[in-house]
């Protein structure tokens, strides 16, 4: 449980810190976030949904999955692969979820 939580702060924070920060703003201008027409890494750089789906998938690659952890039972299907997909979209829910909580609390306080 503690490794799911830790996975969801990482998804979240990294997330949030490429999107909004000052640390990444040079990147996000570079690949044209606010632009008529944002390549693929322009949408990347803005999206609360998308961005945490690559994150999900690259600590499901690199780190640890959940997704693996809850299936480990499950023998019959391929569920490495899965898994990362699984972790990825994971990601993005956790990510948006905190995302939405944290703009409605941030909406309330302005009132």
């Amino acid at each position: 449980m503690l490794k799911l939580a830790l996975f969801a702060l990482v998804v979240y924070g990294a997330s949030n810190i490429m999107i909004f920060s000052s640390i990444f703003a040079k990147w996000r201008n570079f690949f044209g976030v606010k632009s008529e027409n944002p390549g693929f890494f322009g949408k990347l750089f803005g999206c609360f949904m998308c961005l945490p789906f690559w994150w999900g998938v690259l600590l499901s690659v690199f780190m640890f999955s959940p997704t693996l952890e809850l299936m480990k039972d499950f023998y019959s299907i391929p569920k490495e692969y899965l898994s990362v997909f699984f972790d990825g979209c994971l990601g993005s829910s956790v990510g948006w979820l905190i995302h939405t909580l944290q703009e409605k609390l941030e909406y309330r306080a302005e009132k």
